[in-house]
């Protein structure tokens, strides 16, 4: 009986067993089909392309249950309403409420882009319009084109496209345009069912979504000329095949010979074209014009600093209020400027010890600064400055040989590694505006029958951030040298001596680098000429400039993946220029080359830059996208 019980419990305990195992077992589970199906619009209420409409609100029914994906960004309604219309979903519908008057004989769009998902998967509906009319008839022609960043010559999603009536420039500003549309990720836009009439056309970044453009603040872009709506007539050949197949016979000498006969119908079809639809528009930031003193600061004893809005002449002096200054030092000279390239940034080093010594200091500022007419007047400003010695961390009892201070030295940047490009300068920087006096104590060694000889080079000062010198020296390939400061050798005009600073490095040799030489042809403008690397982050590695067609030779590179882009200086300034609207000044051209340098180790690559020509450049985003699928397909192989 016990045997019979053990054996009955074992089979139960086995089946037990594998029931568990099937319900653990870790495939995933077999479900049915993903819904790759988009949602349906089953009813309209009124249907789309009613006219004489005169309701407040709109119902479009779908046959599944939806969502609203990025509603408020993707809807748009052109001609637009200073009070927006609400888009509200209420479950397998969705309404729109206008909360503003419908002007009357006018022809409206809806247009809801890829917003109007299903509840499950989120299958875009697709490209969604409504259309109808307060008036009796429907307009019917319509514009299109795409918007591109003029800088990165990349499509603009997002973008607010604006056509206005009133042909006037600034109409921008004031009021709400004629007809508006968004551009989808490839940059394009399309606005239908407008009037038939002249267009100022522009786009705008707006952030604000008032559709107004606020001059050097706004992204913009423009066409130069007014556009004409036009329609013509066009006709369309389909050749249609035929569902059976006919064959023919006849008779020979040799007998009977047989063909299969094809035979199509060709349809013709004939309809109205509308536009143009091909319009460009590039966009660009404008030149900010408002000046102004964004931030000061002492982050430092010694130093004052200034930060303004723009790159400008701010004409920024300071004068310090109740404080005696040393003998030697008057108000004039009180202090040491450096700035940046365009005096957005300056900063003041304090020369007098009694002065820095004050924890707080009060000094008036006169400046530049942009008043509400958009003029620069003079402005005299009293700022207080504050510093406060940060004190010594909380811890443990100081021992005896903790009183005594340690030697505080000036900190000095060497911008050398282990090896140097022949090229290439080595960049010193000090934290303190120096005494120039301590400069003939930096040597520069060489290695030259294995000991290291002084050898001569050149120290050059910049010409606006005082504590940085350059050491220029023709350096002689696969060379060993050391660049070597002693201690107390340099000192700041605080005081601060360095400390010992010894940087080894050797050279690389000649054939470590390649060469890329771009040929320029047809130019008709001075061309700045730019490689670089990066895709949405570019490095500018170097420029060159060359006044028209020619032979520009990019030296000394290292191996690797380069690109070229070539600016056309229309106004032979060298640099980039962006565009003004209200000065109708388009920017100036950028063309990339589409073609990635993959440049050897002792290798010449030569390419051709034609400036007549239209270059696409390729999105890195898509690009990314591509390899990744090309690993993928490998790897599945």
């Amino acid at each position: 009986m016990n045997k019979f019980f053990w054996n009955g419990f074992c089979f139960v305990a086995i089946i037990v067993a594998l029931i568990i195992y099937a319900c653990a077992n870790r495939g995933y589970p077999q479900g049915g089909e993903k819904d790759v199906t988009p949602p349906q619009v089953i009813k309209e209420v009124p249907e789309s392309f009613s006219t004489n409409f005169k309701g407040k609100q709109i119902d479009i029914y779908f046959d599944e249950y939806v969502q609203l994906k990025d509603i408020n960004k993707k809807f748009v309604m052109s001609p637009p309403m200073k009070k927006k219309a609400r888009v509200s979903l209420r479950g397998k519908y969705v309404r729109v409420t206008f909360q503003d008057s419908l002007k009357p004989n006018t022809t409206y769009t809806l247009d809801f882009a890829d917003a109007i998902v299903d509840n499950n998967e989120g299958n875009p509906l697709g490209f969604y319009r409504y259309v109808f009319s307060t008036g009796p008839q429907l307009d019917s022609m319509e514009l299109g084109g795409q918007v591109i960043d003029m800088q990165t010559q990349l499509p603009v999603l997002g973008a607010t496209v604006m056509f206005y009536q009133n042909t006037a420039d600034s109409v921008a500003l004031t009021d709400l345009p004629s007809y508006v549309a968004k551009t989808d990720s490839a940059g394009m836009f399309r606005v239908t069912n407008i009037k038939n009439d002249t267009y100022r056309v522009m786009a705008i970044d707006d952030a604000r979504g008032n559709y107004l453009f606020v001059p050097s603040e706004t992204k913009v872009g423009f066409i130069d000329s007014l556009i004409q709506t036009i329609s013509f007539p066009t006709t369309v050949y389909d050749t249609i095949h035929p569902d059976t197949t006919v064959v023919e016979g006849r008779r020979t000498k040799k007998g009977m010979e047989f063909k299969v006969v094809s035979k199509d119908t060709i349809v013709r079809r004939d309809f109205t074209m509308f536009g143009p639809t091909n319009l460009f528009i590039p966009m660009f930031d404008e030149e900010k014009t408002q000046l102004y003193l964004v931030d000061e600061a002492r982050k430092e004893r010694e130093r004052l600093d200034f930060t303004f809005s723009i790159p400008a002449d701010n004409q920024l002096n300071v004068r310090l209020l109740g404080v005696h200054l040393l003998d030697k030092i008057n108000q004039d000279d009180w202090y040491i400027e450096e700035r940046s390239a365009g005096r957005d940034t300056i900063q003041l080093w304090i020369k007098d010890s009694l002065v820095y010594k004050i924890d707080s200091l009060v000094a008036e500022a006169s400046y530049l600064r942009t008043d509400s007419l958009g003029k620069r007047v003079l402005l005299a400003d009293t700022i207080k400055f504050y510093y406060k010695d940060k004190p010594e961390p909380k811890g443990k009892r100081k021992k005896e040989q903790d009183s005594i201070p340690a030697i505080k030295f000036m900190e000095i940047s060497a911008g050398v590694g282990s090896t140097v490009d022949l090229n290439k300068n080595i960049t010193l920087e000090f934290d303190r505006p120096i005494v120039e006096e301590g400069l003939k104590n930096i040597q520069l060694l060489e290695m030259v029958d294995s000991v290291l000889t002084p050898v001569d080079f050149n120290l050059k000062h910049d010409s606006l951030k005082i504590r940085r010198y350059y050491v220029e020296k023709e350096w002689k390939p696969e060379t060993e040298y050391q660049l070597l400061i002693d201690s107390m050798g340099i000192y700041s005009i605080y005081g601060l001596y360095n400390n010992k600073l010894v940087k080894d490095f050797k050279t690389k040799a000649i054939e470590d680098y390649g060469n890329i030489i771009v040929n320029v042809k047809e130019a008709t403008t001075p061309i700045i000429l730019q490689l670089y690397q990066g895709d949405k982050e570019i490095k500018v590695l170097e420029e060159r400039t060359i006044k028209g067609d020619g032979k520009v030779i990019f030296d000394y590179l290292g191996e690797g993946t380069y690109m070229i882009r070539a600016i056309l200086d229309r106004n032979g300034n060298g640099k980039w220029d962006t565009g003004n609207y209200l000065k109708h000044l388009q920017p100036e051209e950028i063309k990339y080359l589409p073609a990635e340098i993959k440049l050897k180790k002792n290798f010449d690559v030569e390419q051709d830059f034609d400036m007549s020509k239209t270059y696409k450049r390729e999105d890195p985003s898509k690009k990314k996208n591509t390899e990744g699928d090309k690993k993928r397909n490998r790897t599945n192989r």
